[in-house]
């Protein structure tokens, strides 16, 4: 393994009363039945094997900037893959998947493809490529969250998340570019830093693990 190294809504219908629960930001989401926060664990594909025990670990799933429908940010928050990736799937909460496993057409992970390399660049229009480089993009294979499914480590009942998630890896190409003047250091210094630009997919690094959890309660017992 390379790199292996969420909803229950506050409602506050009584004054002085602090519920455990988390509380969603946007009540106007369009992916509001997947948002939110899971404690997981992480499997192998056929789930015989566990890499990460439930141990506070947390995934994160959440709307987008622009509110789509079936489009989310999956986050976790550079804790285990890492892994920060814009899914579009197909299907509802309770049984998804990506529109696509064609790595052309799947979005970037955000941790992979913004670990720049080093060193820094010296001019604009230089170029450099990255062999092996993990995680560039991810799809869902199959995914379901089942409310009132999960029992939490602390004995609560919880909604179950199960998600089969592929990660595909390969060669990364970054692009060099001069860094605004009032985006420097020292603004009459140039400055230079690296973009990502392309990538080409090595299918023999592909990648399967299933993501196994309960949407985060804040109970006591279960933290």
């Amino acid at each position: 393994m390379k790199k292996i190294g969420f909803y229950v809504i506050m409602a506050s219908l009584m004054l002085g009363f602090t519920s455990c629960f988390e509380e969603l930001d946007n009540w106007e989401s369009e992916t509001f039945e997947y948002s939110g926060r899971f404690v997981f664990k992480l499997m192998s594909e056929d789930m015989q094997d566990t890499y990460v025990d439930y141990d506070g670990y947390e995934i994160q799933i959440y709307n987008t900037a622009e509110n789509v429908s079936n489009v989310v940010w999956m986050d976790d928050h550079g804790d285990i893959f890492p892994l920060k990736n814009k899914f579009e799937l197909t299907g509802n909460a309770s049984s998804f998947k990506s529109v696509t496993e064609d790595f052309t057409k799947l979005s970037n992970n955000i941790y992979s493809t913004d670990d720049l390399p080093t060193p820094a660049p010296t001019a604009a229009g230089q170029t450099i490529t990255e062999d092996e480089k993990g995680y560039i993009r991810a799809s869902i294979l199959e995914g379901k969250i089942i409310p009132g499914a999960a029992t939490s480590i602390g004995g609560n009942a919880s909604d179950s998340l199960y998600v089969k998630i592929k990660l595909y890896s390969g060669t990364a190409t970054y692009t060099s570019y001069e860094v605004p003047e009032a985006l420097r250091a020292d603004p009459k210094v140039p400055e230079f830093k690296w973009r990502f630009t392309s990538a080409t997919h090595d299918p023999e690094m592909d990648e399967i693990y299933v993501i196994g959890g309960y949407r985060y309660t804040g109970m006591p017992e279960d933290n």
